[in-house]
C-alpha cells in the first residue's frame, strides 16, 4: 500500500507538471491533440501505479516522451501553417449574418438545439439577435452579437471613459503579494503610506488593489 501511495503522489505531481509544460490550465483550452495527450498521460500513469511489477522508470520515460512530442508538435504547428490546419483544423462558421449554415452544422455534428443553447448561454434570446456563431478549434462556440442587439458602447453614446487599466491585487486575505507589488512599480514604502493614509492594517483586509491609474480599492474583513 505504501508503494502504491508513493507512486500515486509522484505521478500526480508529474502529471500536473506535464500539463503545465503543455501550457494549458484547463480542459476547455485544449486542442484535440492536447486532449489526446492528456488522456494518454493519465493511462500511462495508471499502469505503474496499480501494477507494482512495472518499473517506475518505464512510466516516467513514457510520460516524458509524450510531453516532449506534444511540445514539439505544438511548435511545428505554430510555425508551419499547413501542418497547423491539418492538426488543429480551422474555425467553422455555423451562423452567418443571422442565417444557419446547415452543411457546416451537419459537418460539425452539432444539433440545432445545441446551437440555440450556446446562443442562450451567451446571453441572447434567439438567433435573431446574433450575427455569427463560430466553432473554434478548441471546440468552443463564439457568439457575435448583431449590432442592433448589442448593448451600446460608451463611444456610441459619445461618452469619454478614462482607461484605468486593470486592478492589481496587492494584498489578498491579509497577505502582501510581493510579486504583484513589484510588477506595479510600487514598493513597501508606498504600500505602508497608503495603508496609513486610509487607516488600514494589512491583516484586516480581504483585498487591497491598485489599478494602472493609481486608483485604490479595498475591502475589510467582516467584524473589523
Amino acid at each position: 500500500m505504501t508503494v502504491i501511495l508513493m507512486r500515486t503522489i509522484i505521478f500526480f505531481v508529474l502529471l500536473n507538471l506535464g500539463m503545465r509544460m503543455m501550457g494549458k490550465r484547463q480542459i476547455g483550452e485544449l486542442h484535440l491533440t492536447e486532449f489526446i495527450t492528456a488522456v494518454m498521460l493519465s493511462e500511462l500513469a495508471l499502469l505503474p501505479i496499480t501494477d507494482v511489477d512495472i518499473p517506475l522508470l518505464y512510466g516516467l520515460f513514457a510520460m516524458f516522451t509524450l510531453c516532449c512530442l506534444e511540445v514539439i508538435s505544438a511548435y511545428m504547428c505554430r510555425n508551419i501553417p499547413v501542418l497547423r490546419r491539418i492538426m488543429e483544423g480551422r474555425p467553422l462558421v455555423l451562423v452567418s449574418r443571422g442565417r444557419i449554415i446547415e452543411e457546416n452544422l451537419a459537418g460539425s455534428r452539432i444539433s440545432t438545439e445545441e446551437l440555440f443553447a450556446a446562443i442562450r448561454v451567451a446571453g441572447f434570446r434567439g438567433i435573431d439577435e446574433v450575427s455569427y456563431v463560430i466553432l473554434e478549434q478548441t471546440g468552443a462556440l463564439s457568439v457575435i452579437a448583431d449590432p442592433i442587439s448589442a448593448p451600446p458602447a460608451a463611444e456610441d453614446l459619445g461618452i469619454r471613459v478614462p482607461n484605468r487599466g486593470i486592478s492589481h491585487p496587492i494584498i489578498i486575505d491579509g497577505q502582501i503579494q510581493q510579486r504583484t507589488l513589484g510588477q506595479t512599480g510600487k514598493d513597501m514604502a508606498w504600500l505602508k503610506k497608503q495603508l496609513k493614509a486610509n487607516g488600514l492594517r494589512e491583516k484586516e483586509l480581504v483585498y487591497f488593489c491598485v489599478d494602472d491609474s493609481d486608483n485604490i480599492s479595498y475591502e475589510r474583513k467582516r467584524g473589523k
